[in-house]
């Protein structure tokens, strides 16, 4: 069973090299699509002896994922983020499917993933119950053509499991970073579900999703990193608010 590591990446120079270096041993292959890098993360791709590097345009997560995914030779995809990390335990599981042949029959697995905000594991706001379709047979999947949150298709009556060893998640690198991530989303989670601007959702949106998610779904439980996960949360609610009203003021215009 080969296995395929499938990463989009774009400026990610500070990032890449842990990625790559967490499925070095269990990979057969990594196909790198970069959208467009303007730092060093082209030449560390490009001297990873495993490394298949292709260059595109982003025009969003759906097509691109699919883009790479059909750049994939192996029998089995592993789907990576760069700013996620394969942990041993994950490595050696995907070793011991292969060598005890309990991949076969098998369209994929859900994976546990481990989000870390400031070095320290979220157990509270849904981020203790993330597990992502991340590994997967490439024959007959492919990627939805959502813009943003987009998902994996396989083919109808192939089982998925679950798997408990993890996928880390360093999902919070620095507060511009994290701004800039959360612009792009926005726009593209506006483009996918176009919707009217509400005076009353801006008002009302930041308080009650503080509440659900800091109050009702545990956050204060993280600390300040609970903390800081509620308000980029608001943060995010409003932005895409803000620029609902700005689409409408210059259609008005």
């Amino acid at each position: 069973m080969r296995l395929s590591v499938t990463m989009i990446v774009r400026d990610e120079e500070d990032k890449l090299p842990g990625a790559l270096a967490s499925v070095e041993e269990m990979a057969d292959e990594i196909v790198v699509l970069d959208t467009g890098s303007r730092d060093a993360t082209l030449s560390i791709a490009s001297a990873h002896p495993k490394v298949r590097l292709f260059e595109g345009v982003f025009d969003d997560f759906g097509h691109a994922k699919q883009r790479v995914l059909e750049l994939a030779e192996g029998d089995w995809v592993l789907a990576l983020d760069a700013d996620e990390r394969v942990s041993t335990e994950l490595a050696a599981k995907w070793e011991h499917l292969v060598a005890n042949q309990q991949l076969v029959g098998m369209g994929g697995y859900r994976v546990r993933r481990r989000n870390f905000i400031l070095g320290h594991e979220m157990r509270s706001m849904g981020l203790d119950r993330d597990y992502p379709l991340r590994l997967f047979r490439r024959e007959g999947a492919h990627y939805t053509d959502s813009r943003v949150h987009e998902g994996v298709v396989l083919p109808p009556r192939l089982p998925v499991g679950r798997l408990e060893e993890a996928l880390d998640h360093y999902t919070f690198g620095g507060v511009d970073a994290y701004v800039r991530k959360m612009d792009l989303y926005t726009s593209l989670e506006i483009a996918d579900r176009p919707r009217p601007f509400r005076l009353g959702h801006l008002l009302g949106s930041p308080p009650a999703t503080f509440w659900r998610f800091y109050v009702a779904r545990g956050g204060f439980r993280d600390g300040f990193p609970g903390f800081l996960w509620a308000s980029l949360t608001v943060l995010g609610r409003f932005l895409r608010d803000v620029k609902l009203w700005i689409a409408e003021q210059g259609e008005a215009d």
